[in-house]
């Protein structure tokens, strides 16, 4: 019950600092930490929500971050057979990774919304993704309680 109340601050404050650093998704390594403690019921009410909430308030078309989160949960699963997934280096490889699929994903809505796609802008929210997607990763990975870690559901 108290993991369920850390993950809504958690993610009223990472909303909050999207509004600072637009077009930088500070959820996703929250999405990839709650897959690592595999906690199955959070990991699908916080697609579920985040979802809903990316969507409702971005800009795009709806299905951006069901193809965002989707890709992490996929990029978790091919991870594992080749990487310790909770090492510093596989949150690395996690952020580059989403730092270039995040130009190509909003490039592809964009084309799907008849959208003008201002490729600089999207490359540098990429970069800024991929630079601040394992630093995040770390900071929640240590400040994430102890004792949530084995609580149930």
């Amino acid at each position: 019950m108290y993991s369920a109340f850390w993950w809504a601050c958690f993610s009223f404050v990472a909303i909050w600092v999207q509004k600072i650093v637009p077009g930088v998704d500070f959820l996703a390594p929250g999405l990839l930490l709650c897959i690592q403690l595999e906690k199955k019921y959070h990991i699908v009410w916080l697609i579920l929500i985040w979802s809903l909430i990316q969507d409702g308030i971005g800009g795009l078309p709806f299905g951006y971050s069901v193809l965002w989160y989707s890709s992490i949960l996929v990029l978790y699963r091919c991870g594992a057979m080749f990487f310790d997934v909770q090492s510093m280096m596989f949150a690395l490889l996690c952020g580059v990774v989403l730092g270039a699929l995040h130009p190509a994903l909003t490039a592809m809505m964009s084309m799907l919304a008849d959208m003008i796609w201002v490729q600089d802008r999207y490359i540098f929210e990429g970069i800024l993704q991929a630079a601040i997607f394992p630093v995040e990763w770390l900071l929640l990975k240590y400040i994430y309680p102890q004792r949530f870690r084995h609580e149930p559901v």
